[in-house]
């Protein structure tokens, strides 16, 4: 399974450090994580890897969403 891979992508979908993409080997899947700011995207992260679960996390006026997939190739696209 294949993966975009990006250590920072802008909220306009624009991979800004590190794009690449990885191959995940064993159990990982692929990811994103996107980071809020009320119901303004800020930014965020793609990549593989190991024990992840989808779910949104909130703290005051802040949210992030991590999503999981393993169904197809490049599955994690922002």
């Amino acid at each position: 399974l294949q993966c975009f891979q990006c250590d920072r992508v802008n909220a306009n979908g624009v991979c800004e450090s590190g794009e690449s993409f990885c191959q995940t080997e064993g159990s990982q899947q692929c990811f994103l994580r996107k980071v809020y700011e009320g119901d303004r995207l800020l930014y965020g992260y793609q990549g593989c890897g190991d024990l992840c679960l989808s779910m949104s996390f909130f703290k005051q006026n802040a949210r992030v969403d991590f999503v999981c997939c393993s169904d197809t190739s490049f599955c994690n696209r922002f």
